[in-house]
């Protein structure tokens, strides 16, 4: 992983989204190695050292799966990201190639569009 991307990414994200911004995490998908770029502290509290692995893997995973879905939407092109509304929180998943973006934010919606600007441009 490159702490030039992860330091970029998570500068320009805290930019883009200031302190609505709980984690960065980057996956190098065909290794396997997880960097996490970005922990706001409340959130850091809140998950194990366990967890965050759970997490990260479940990235890995997901990435695998998504390309079943690329194929049931042909016209649409590839997908790039997902994301996921929890209740007090959310999750924006995206992709290239090799490499896999974890991003938290607090659960207003109006974040995820400045996330995924930045996402795309900077990766």
């Amino acid at each position: 992983m490159s702490s030039t991307l992860s330091n970029a990414l998570t500068d320009a994200l805290h930019d883009a989204v200031g302190d609505g911004l709980r984690t960065v995490a980057l996956v190098d998908v065909p290794d396997q190695e997880y960097e996490l770029a970005h922990m706001r502290a409340d959130i850091d509290e809140m998950y194990t050292g366990e967890m965050r692995e759970d997490i990260l893997e479940e990235v890995v995973f997901e990435h695998i799966a998504e390309a079943r879905k690329e194929d049931l939407f042909p016209p649409l092109g590839g997908l790039e990201y997902t994301v996921r509304i929890y209740g007090k929180g959310i999750n924006l998943v995206g992709w290239t190639r090799e490499t896999a973006v974890f991003v938290g934010l607090d659960r207003d919606p109006e974040l995820v569009p400045p996330a995924v600007s930045v996402c795309r441009r900077e990766l």
